[in-house]
Formats: C-alpha cells, sequence, structure tokens
C-alpha cells in the first residue's frame, strides 16, 4: 500500500510532523469531506434559471386560430391558409396585445405560403383584393408597394368574433326571428320599433315582444333622443341599440356562472358514484398486476365480473354524462376566451 504524505515526514525523521491542512487547530485530523459534496461538484449550468409556460404566445396562437376557422367558415379554405400565413409571418413582428399586424406585401406573402400550396401569384392577389373587400375587414390594404401591402385587423377580427358569439346566444335562447331582429339592429346601428317592424316584416305586437325581451337581458338596449328640453315621451324618439362591449360583459359575467355550475354538476355527478368508481380502481388495479405477472384470460376474467352488469351500465352512464359536461366547458371556456380578449382590445383602444 502506498504511504501517504503524513507517513513519508515521519520516516524521513526530519523533527516534527507538520500540520496537515486536513488538521484542526488541536493537531487532530478533521473528518474528510465525501467526495459527492457540493466543494467537489461542477457548476450547473441552469442553476438559479427557471421554466414557465408563455401563456400570452398560447393565447395569441388560440386568437389566430379562431381567425383562421372564421375565415375558413365565411368563405373557403384557401383564404383561410392566406390568413393563416400571413398570421405566422406577424408573430415575432406584432405584439399580441396589437390592434393590427405589421403591414405585408402580396410578393412576401405569396413567397411565404405553404410548400406544395399551387396558386398562382395572380389567384393571390385575387384573394387578398377579396379578403380586403369583405364587410368583415379582417384584411386590410395599407399600401401599394410590393404588389400591395396588407395587414389583418385583429381587433375588428375579435369584434366580429364576439358578436358572432352573441348572435349565437340570441338565436338559442330567443329563436330565429329574435336573431333576425338583434343582426338588423347590428346593421343599422339606432332603430325605432317601428322600423324593426318594416325591416323584419315581423307583426307589431311580436316585434315589440321580442325587443322587450332582448331588452329585459342586456342583449339590447334603448336610447332616449328627447326633441324638446321637457323630455316629454310623446316628443322623444327610442330607438333600439346594440352595444357590444356592454352585451359582451353580460355574456361574459353569464359565462363564468356556466361554467361554475358545469364544474359543480360534475363534482356531484362523481361524489353519488364516488363507491362505484373506487371499486372500478381497485379492478383496474388488480388486473394490470396479474397482467403484469402474466394471469391467464380466465383468471383476468373472474376479477372482472366483480362488477356486475348493472354496474357497469351505471359506469358507461356517468361516463356520458362527464364527457358531456367536460365539453360543454371547453365551448364555454373558448367563448370566455373570446370574449375576454375582445374586451381587453377594446379597453386599451379607448
Amino acid at each position: 500500500m502506498k504511504p501517504s504524505a503524513a507517513g513519508c515526514c515521519e520516516c524521513s525523521g526530519k523533527g516534527k510532523r507538520r500540520r496537515s491542512s486536513e488538521d484542526d487547530a488541536t493537531g487532530e485530523p478533521k473528518a474528510k469531506r465525501p467526495k459527492h459534496t457540493t466543494d467537489n461538484k461542477e457548476p450547473i449550468p441552469d442553476d438559479g434559471i427557471y421554466w414557465q409556460a408563455n401563456l400570452d404566445r398560447f393565447h395569441q396562437h388560440f386568437r389566430d386560430q379562431a381567425i383562421v376557422s372564421a375565415v375558413a367558415n365565411r368563405m373557403d379554405q384557401t383564404s383561410s391558409e392566406i390568413v393563416r400565413t400571413m398570421l405566422r409571418m406577424s408573430e415575432v413582428t406584432t405584439p399580441s396585445s396589437a390592434p393590427f399586424t405589421q403591414p405585408l406585401s402580396s410578393n412576401e406573402i405569396f413567397r411565404s405560403l405553404p410548400v406544395g400550396y399551387n396558386i398562382s401569384k395572380q389567384v393571390l392577389d385575387q384573394y387578398l383584393t377579396l379578403l380586403a373587400d369583405d364587410p368583415l375587414e379582417f384584411v386590410g390594404k395599407s399600401g401599394d408597394s410590393g404588389g400591395g401591402m396588407y395587414i389583418i385587423n385583429l381587433h375588428k377580427a375579435l369584434g366580429s368574433l364576439a358578436t358572432a358569439s352573441l348572435e349565437s346566444v340570441v338565436q338559442e335562447r330567443f329563436g330565429s326571428r329574435c336573431a333576425r331582429i338583434f343582426r338588423l339592429v347590428l346593421q343599422k346601428k339606432h332603430l325605432e320599433q317601428k322600423q324593426v317592424e318594416d325591416f323584419a316584416m315581423i307583426p307589431a305586437k311580436e316585434a315589440k315582444d321580442m325587443l322587450y325581451k332582448m331588452l329585459s337581458e342586456n342583449f339590447i338596449s334603448l336610447q332616449e333622443i328627447p326633441k324638446t328640453p321637457d323630455h316629454a315621451p310623446s316628443r322623444t324618439f327610442y330607438l333600439y341599440t346594440v352595444n357590444i362591449l356592454s352585451a359582451a360583459r353580460m355574456l361574459l359575467h353569464r359565462c363564468y356562472k356556466s361554467i361554475a355550475n358545469l364544474i359543480e354538476r360534475r363534482q356531484f355527478e362523481t361524489k353519488e358514484n364516488k363507491r362505484l368508481l373506487e371499486k372500478s380502481q381497485r379492478v383496474e388495479a388488480i388486473i394490470a398486476s396479474m397482467q403484469a405477472t402474466g394471469a391467464e384470460a380466465a383468471q383476468l376474467q373472474e376479477i372482472e365480473e366483480m362488477i356486475t352488469a348493472p354496474e357497469r351500465q351505471q359506469l358507461e352512464t356517468l361516463k356520458h354524462n362527464v364527457n358531456k359536461l367536460d365539453a360543454s366547458e371547453i365551448q364555454v371556456d373558448e367563448t370566455i376566451f373570446l370574449l375576454e380578449s375582445y374586451i381587453e382590445s377594446t379597453m386599451k383602444r379607448q
């Protein structure tokens, strides 16, 4: 065995042994530090660096996908692919909270279309013109250089998506005739009751009832314009209008209530079937353990029969109900996202 450095000093006979750096003040050697201590470790390259999800980027992708889907439903797949390309090109250059994207030239858009998307430059220009002329104004033209400069009006797109959500709720809640009146008031901005009756071609009593229903639930509002300073009812115009921001806030509040009800209902369903769910989980765990040890099919079948046919039917019903609740929650959550995005965009512009 190779002697230590201290041992060599003692054997040489040159006076006192020198105190080792590992000895303490009393001359006793210190306990050696284990090799795995931090003193012997190499520094961790990312020590002190923490990671988190970029929620703003997720929200940006959700918003962009909603815009692309809306364009596809309104026009066609080629139009939506052009808009998708413009949004993808703008991801880095445009902040997520911007009201519109940076201008993009027709030539740049053409070069950035997906590989294999076989449309000519002339066809692209025609599509861009159609998109720019569309009343929804998702795409706008901002110049003529580079074959034409185009932007995506993100704020107007969010406004259109929020309005579509309001129209859909009115349709589901009050029926197609109310939805027709709602769209009419949206289009005309301000209408008297008589004008609503004439434009919508709906009898006076029915139109009045529908207007009051939507008014009572804040989907539309009533604006009074007096002809004289005394505000006499006989000399006052009563105009129906849609305040999209106010209606969006009202619908957002209802969506929050709906989400709370869905969560509460799911918890109730789970609690009511708690014992059956626990039994099902125990059986599944036993089967998984037996499969891992190579159990025979007959043994597995015997374990599966621990859950009776009525219990299996009850589990299937529970699964179906919970899946419906989950799907409804996702749908409401999508509406919440669009409404919140529109409200936030509107508040930043004020």
